[in-house]
């Protein structure tokens, strides 16, 4: 991605994140992202470029995150914590991914051309999922899989309707009980 196409998918994040999808006004995008707003025509053409593009960001902001965290331990819960956590909206970082994310995946609902990136955003969190069984030694059974991403996608709505100023020990304590049974 282009430097100046990235700053612009950044302030769609903010401004998704603090005033919703109405506020993706060319304007606003441009102030937003510091770049003249007769550029914005070059940048992103119209709103659903723009939701597209924000929606896309995702998936490789989750693959980094999870790239980088440390190799060891390789399995085990506390692997499959490491990962599980990656995912959830635990900062602000990821606060502000999550609730890109949730608005975002309310739009793919009805815009056929957002469903197939929701789709790959969706399928990077199953992969993280995937990988946190695997560490515990839990491979190939799509019930248990279903039920972690489930709970993962349930987790990270609570956290964020719970509001960012909250205590977070019960998130943990959740995950520990699903990583002991």
């Amino acid at each position: 991605m282009r430097e100046r196409d990235a700053r612009v998918v950044a302030a769609a994040w903010r401004l998704i994140a603090r005033e919703g999808l109405g506020a993706l006004t060319v304007k606003a995008l441009a102030g937003e992202a510091g770049v003249p707003p007769s550029s914005m025509l070059y940048t992103m053409p119209n709103h659903a470029v723009v939701r597209e593009r924000a929606l896309e960001a995702i998936a490789p902001a989750i693959r980094q995150r999870i790239g980088a965290l440390p190799a060891e331990p390789a399995e085990g819960p506390e692997r499959a914590r490491m990962l599980l956590e990656a995912l959830l909206p635990l900062d602000a970082e990821r606060r502000l991914e999550a609730s890109v994310l949730q608005v975002l995946s309310a739009s793919a609902l009805t815009e056929p051309g957002m469903q197939p990136i929701w789709r790959e955003v969706d399928g990077t969190i199953r992969d993280v999922c995937a990988q946190a069984l695997r560490a515990q030694g839990v491979r190939g059974d799509v019930v248990a899989l279903d039920h972690l991403h489930t709970l993962m996608a349930g987790l990270s709505a609570q956290l964020m309707n719970r509001g960012e100023g909250r205590s977070t020990q019960w998130v943990h304590a959740v995950l520990e009980r699903e990583l002991t049974r």
